[in-house]
């Protein structure tokens, strides 16, 4: 079945952290070496990677000053239960650089680059919706020669208010002129799938390793893969 056909696809929305960029391994190490340094008690290692992983996209979106403001907030997580707030600011600290040690490299997932060859071959438009920042999406496209692939990247300071938030995805489909029943979004996040119902936009759900596979499809999404290569059947292209 070609589904991309079937549906009269045009348009694929790719979500970056957790879909093409494979911040998995780095982020679980990160994590599983501060809960052992710091003696956190752990809620499940993928809770755990959800919980910083929230923390580190909010640290790498927003000022300085908005950080401090907002530390409080942005660090009441299950992880951290219990622990003074100016420990938390050291903590997170610690994780927040970790985690860009473990990423100076960044590694894309396997399939992928593939993937966006093939469906850009196809006709079909590749955009890039991240809660993550824009220069750091384009810097690693270019890398990885990727960036002429994709019409538009829209990062957290390109909207207003970034996922669950339709805004993106709204502002990319104004964009590039394409109606949401003609289009694709991909993300990892239960965000993601809360944006794309939100924009009427079918949504497909990657268990790339921070949500369970089985949370995501507790959502009721347009499809459910476990990987890229799954991804790739499904849209019939391999």
């Amino acid at each position: 079945m070609d589904i991309l056909k079937e549906k009269n696809i045009k348009l694929i929305i790719f979500d970056y952290d957790g879909v093409i960029y494979n911040m998995i391994e780095p982020l679980r190490q990160t994590v599983e070496e501060g809960i052992k340094k710091f003696n956190l008690k752990s809620n499940g290692i993928q809770e755990d990677m959800r919980e910083i992983f929230h923390v580190l996209e909010q640290a790498l979106t927003r000022t300085v000053a908005d950080q401090i403001l907002d530390s409080k907030e942005m660090l009441d997580i299950k992880l951290l239960d219990g622990v003074p707030h100016l420990q938390r600011l050291r903590i997170s600290a610690h994780f927040y650089g970790e985690f860009r040690a473990r990423t100076k490299e960044p590694v894309l997932f396997d399939g992928i680059v593939k993937l966006i060859k093939k469906l850009h071959k196809r006709g079909i438009k590749l955009t890039i919706l991240s809660n993550s920042a824009k220069n750091y999406i384009v810097d690693t496209m270019k890398q990885y020669e990727l960036d002429q692939y994709f019409n538009t990247i829209l990062g957290a300071a390109e909207v207003v208010e970034v996922k669950p938030n339709p805004e993106g995805l709204n502002k990319i489909l104004n964009i590039e002129n394409i109606e949401a029943k003609n289009t694709i979004f991909i993300g990892d996040m239960i965000s993601d799938l809360d944006a794309g119902k939100r924009a009427g936009i079918k949504t497909i759900a990657v268990a790339s390793g921070i949500v369970p596979y089985e949370k995501l499809a507790n959502e009721n999404p347009f499809a459910i893969v476990r990987d890229i290569f799954e991804l790739e059947k499904f849209f019939g292209i391999n």
